[in-house]
C-alpha cells in the first residue's frame, strides 16, 4: 500500500515529513548508464501522479542526470493532473557512492583473489555481475578495501547526514519534504535512524527499490541527526506503482 499523504493538523505543528524517493530505473549494463530507463520514466510519471496528492512544500533532487530526469518526468506527470510541484533544488549531498569507479578500480583485484570471478573477463553474466558488485561494496563498506581519492563509506555516510542535516534544519515547522535521491543515501538515512554503521548502511541500501518511497517524520527542526528526534514510518514502499513496475535494477 501506498503511503497516505498526511492530512493538515493531524500531527502536532512541530513535525515534519521526509520522504526519501529512489530515482527511476537506470540503463542498468550499458555504457550510459545514469539516464533513464523507459520503464524508469514510466516510473517517474507514477511518482508524479503520487507526489500531485502529496502537497509537498520542498522537492529536492541529488545532482546525477537519473536523479534529475526522475524529478523532471514527476514533476511534468504532477502538471497533468494541474499541480505545481515545487521548483527542484539540488543537492549534491544526495549524489549515489562513486560504484563505477569503485568497480573500476576493485574488480580486478576480487578476481585476483576469488577464482569464482575469473569469468567476469571472459564471459559476465548478469548473476556474476551482481555478485561481484555486492563482493566488492561490501569490502568497500567495511572500509577492508578503498582506493585513493575515491569516497571512502564513512565520508560517504557524514556527507549524506550533513545535506540531510541541511534538508531539515531548513523546512519549516510541520513540513512536508521530499528528496529525490538513490539507493545508498536512503540505506544511509535509515541506518542513521537506528544509530547503525555505514556497513550496515550499504546492506540496506541494496533491496531498495526503484521510485520506492521510504518515508522519517522529524520532531523539531534545527538539530543535529539525532535518532531520538526522527522515526522511520515507512520503507521501501511501491504501492503507488503497479506490478509491473517493480525493480530493484
Amino acid at each position: 500500500m501506498a503511503p497516505t499523504p498526511a492530512a493538515n493538523g493531524l500531527y502536532s505543528p512541530g513535525v515534519g515529513e521526509l520522504l526519501l524517493i529512489r530515482h527511476g530505473q537506470a540503463s542498468y549494463g550499458e555504457a550510459d548508464y545514469d539516464r533513464l530507463s523507459p520503464r524508469g520514466v514510466e516510473q517517474a510519471h507514477a511518482l508524479g501522479a503520487y507526489l500531485a496528492a502529496a502537497r509537498i512544500d520542498t522537492l529536492y533532487a541529488g545532482p546525477l542526470r537519473r536523479q534529475q530526469q526522475t524529478a523532471q518526468h514527476a514533476t511534468e506527470a504532477a502538471a497533468t493532473a494541474s499541480v505545481r510541484l515545487p521548483e527542484v533544488v539540488t543537492l549534491a549531498g544526495l549524489a549515489e557512492y562513486p560504484a563505477f569507479e569503485m568497480l573500476k578500480h576493485l574488480v580486478p583485484r576480487l578476481v585476483a583473489i576469488d577464482p569464482r570471478f575469473a569469468d567476469l573477463e571472459r564471459a559476465p553474466t548478469p548473476r556474476l555481475l551482481d555478485d561481484a558488485f555486492h563482493a566488492v561494496l561490501t569490502r568497500w563498506a567495511s572500509d577492508e578495501w578503498a582506493v585513493e581519492g575515491l569516497e571512502r563509506a564513512g565520508a560517504f555516510a557524514a556527507r549524506v547526514r550533513d545535506a540531510l542535516d541541511g534538508v531539515i534544519r531548513a523546512a519549516r515547522s510541520g513540513a512536508r519534504v521530499a528528496c529525490i535521491t538513490s539507493a545508498g543515501p536512503i540505506g544511509v538515512a535509515v541506518a542513521l535512524v537506528f544509530g547503525l554503521d555505514p556497513a550496515r548502511a550499504i546492506r540496506t541500501s541494496i533491496v531498495i527499490r526503484n521510485a520506492s518511497i521510504t518515508e522519517l517524520r522529524f520532531r523539531s527542526r534545527g538539530f543535529e541527526w539525532d535518532p531520538d528526534h526522527l522515526s522511520l514510518v515507512t520503507f521501501n514502499t511501491t504501492g503507488h506503482l503497479p506490478a509491473a513496475l517493480h525493480t530493484e535494477r
